[in-house]
């Protein structure tokens, strides 16, 4: 959606820096006279503090390699400031307009800010969002059965970044092979084991036999908790997710491997881990409805779409001559 596009940017340049480490000693309290000016008026920890929070990447710069220049820049800047409300410069144009355009942005992502942010979610709806979306929250502790191969170097097929990204991870992964195993004697390993799992094959007898994952072989092959937002590979969560407890999956190809998943158990997150989350997503929704809403309602109408055109600049020499023609 365009408006929000536009308003979630504007929030973004406006609103205040990200949180950085600060050249300063934080542990001074703000009352903490650490400068004078020349006319010997004080400077204190909270307020050097105060202007490098605002995230100027000059200001934290000085500070971190010459706190006399960070002082003498703010001094300067307080010198000017002072002239300039004495000739009462901001009542001039144009400076008068850019000051309030300035101004109304500033209050505008506040205000945009505030309303994104201050939004309640009630216990209901947090309630409701959970009982109605349990599968987004499913969680499985699994055991695995990895069967390696060596991936086939083949040369890429196209040029693009993501081609040569593809080809040089192939080249790793085949170099750091430790198995001669091709990626379909590979999967055709994986089918037979399958099968005897299926049948009734103990998997931990199998995972000591076969695996050659060492750090879940050592653990029996359990391979951890999967849920549909951690940092597994998506065609694992895919598989895992279709299955039900006790069941053996199909071989699962990622990466120059075959897994093969037994799910040991799958239950849903309980509410508390995943309130946060819920929280977040429902002011989103909250939001996104609303500049919806509000983006329907402001809706201009264009009187003059011709103020909103280029006009050709004239071409050299003048408005065209009038040629006379014989007779």
């Amino acid at each position: 959606m365009k408006l929000f596009a536009l308003a979630a940017a504007t929030a973004a340049l406006l609103c205040a820096q990200s949180p950085q480490q600060l050249p300063i000693n934080l542990s001074l309290p703000p009352e903490t006279v650490v400068a004078r000016s020349p006319d010997g008026k004080p400077v204190t920890a909270g307020e050097i503090r105060k202007w490098l929070e605002s995230g100027d990447p000059t200001m934290i710069s000085l500070a971190r390699q010459s706190p006399v220049e960070l002082l003498g820049s703010v001094f300067l800047q307080r010198y000017f400031l002072a002239e300039a409300e004495k000739a009462h410069i901001a009542d001039e144009s144009p400076l008068k307009e850019q000051l309030q355009l300035t101004h109304d942005r500033i209050l505008g992502s506040a205000m945009f800010n505030r309303v994104r942010e201050n939004y309640s979610v009630s216990e209901q709806a947090i309630n409701d969002f959970y009982a109605h979306n349990t599968s987004r929250f499913e969680q499985a502790w699994i055991k695995v059965i990895a069967i390696g191969f060596c991936p086939a170097m083949t040369p890429p097929t196209g040029t693009s970044v993501e081609d040569i990204k593809q080809a040089a991870k192939l080249a790793v992964e085949a170099a750091h092979c430790t198995t001669k195993r091709t990626e379909a004697q590979a999967h055709d390993q994986a089918v037979g084991l399958v099968g005897r799992l299926r049948g009734g094959t103990d998997f931990v007898k199998m995972v000591a036999q076969y695996s050659e994952d060492p750090n879940s072989k050592a653990t029996d092959g359990d391979f951890g908790l999967v849920t549909r937002d951690n940092s597994f590979p998506q065609e694992i969560k895919t598989a895992v997710f279709a299955l039900s407890n006790g069941d053996v999956s199909d071989p699962i190809r990622s990466g120059s491997f075959f897994y093969i998943v037994k799910i040991k158990e799958k239950t849903v997150q309980p509410l508390a881990n995943v309130r946060e989350p819920i929280v977040q997503e429902l002011k989103q929704k909250h939001f996104t409805d609303l500049l919806e809403d509000l983006h329907k309602r402001l809706k201009p109408v264009i009187e003059r779409p011709d103020f909103f055109t280029t006009s050709s600049p004239p071409k050299p020499g003048g408005p065209p001559q009038l040629v006379p023609q014989p007779d």
